[in-house]
């Protein structure tokens, strides 16, 4: 009877422990779920306050140089049939005029690209979906990192537009997590606060140049301000000086446009070379290493290069206030001699 009584409470210890065993493995595994649906809320939390603070409270840099890249993307989005593009950064926006350039090449011209600190790669990234049969995409080369996105400069330029953000390169996307902070921050605990950010505006706006502003662009976002003289330093400082250097246009730069030449023949497009504005008194290259630096590059391209590289380097009085800016009257000749340039093509 004893052994008996022994034996069933042996069998009764094993029976509980089968059955408290799965209640205590689904503790850990309740426990992470949990811990991921907090996660998760707080995920969705702090993005619906960035979105909310990008895209609905009053804007703090609709005034900016920077977002003239949301004039030229909504006109290069309503622009229909072929069109000729001009990409880069600066020196694009003040050295081109698209006035002239249409007049004759009959065809719409539209500059895309504003800031160097935007990165080149944005707006070639941008401009993609908008190439189709029969257009004309033009750069004037010029060193670039071809895999950096200036998200700060980039989310401040499309401030409020929550297409634009949504359309953000994949490998931009890291600078916006991260630039996300400065965005809630600035937009609102600084306003809470009575720290506005106008404070940094005003003191911003008093030291720099009146042209860099939205108003200094028209509609279509081609640079329309009157610059009729040159503010360069006399003599060019040695630290403005700029130079063509093979080893500044890397065999990844140079294969990134190649692909882009190529997307373009896919698309029915051309994808044309030039080079950009440049004081003569601030280059800083001997008539032999500029003719052998336009000898390389078009080794190196699939691309034609369509102008002469001495033909862009303008005299003082055709330039602005930086060794790449033309000045009105230099914009209008770089652009005349561009668009015939661009006919000499066909």
């Amino acid at each position: 009877m004893k052994n008996r009584l022994e034996d069933g409470q042996v069998n009764r210890q094993k029976n509980r422990q089968k059955t408290e065993a799965p209640v205590s493995g689904r503790k850990p595994l309740s426990f992470f779920l949990r811990c991921g649906a907090v996660l998760m809320a707080a995920v969705l939390l702090y993005g619906g306050i960035f979105m909310g603070a990008f895209c609905l409270l009053p804007p703090l840099y609709e005034d900016s140089y920077q977002r003239v890249i949301v004039r030229q993307y909504d006109s290069l989005k309503e622009t229909e049939g072929p069109k000729v593009i001009v990409l880069g950064s600066s020196y694009i926006t003040f050295s081109t005029d698209t006035a002239v350039m249409e007049e004759i090449l009959s065809m719409s011209c539209q500059t895309f690209g504003c800031h160097a600190g935007m990165g080149v790669r944005y707006f070639f990234d941008l401009v993609k979906d908008f190439i189709g049969e029969g257009d004309i995409v033009v750069y004037p080369v010029w060193e670039a990192d071809i895999n950096y996105y200036g998200t700060e400069l980039i989310m401040t330029g499309i401030e409020g537009r929550a297409d634009l953000l949504l359309r953000m390169p994949a490998g931009a996307v890291k600078g916006v997590l991260t630039g996300s902070r400065d965005i809630i921050t600035k937009k609102i605990y600084e306003p809470l606060r009575d720290t506005l950010f106008a404070g940094v505006l005003d003191q911003v706006s008093d030291s720099a140049d009146a042209i860099y502003n939205i108003s200094s662009f028209d509609e279509n976002g081609t640079m329309t301000a009157l610059r009729t003289e040159c503010l360069i330093d006399d003599p060019v400082p040695e630290e403005q000086k700029v130079r063509y250097d093979q080893a500044d246009y890397p065999a990844e730069y140079i294969s990134f446009l190649n692909e882009f030449d190529a997307y373009c023949r896919e698309r029915g497009a051309s994808f044309y070379l030039t080079y950009p504005t440049i004081l003569d008194e601030g280059l800083d290259n001997s008539e032999e290493e500029l003719e052998a630096f336009d000898i390389w590059l078009k080794s190196q391209v699939t691309a034609p290069v369509i102008t002469d590289i001495r033909d862009t380097i303008l005299p003082r009085e055709e330039m602005f206030n930086a060794v790449m800016h033309a000045n009105t009257y230099g914009a209008e000749r770089y652009s005349r001699m561009l668009a015939e340039d661009i006919r000499g093509q066909e």
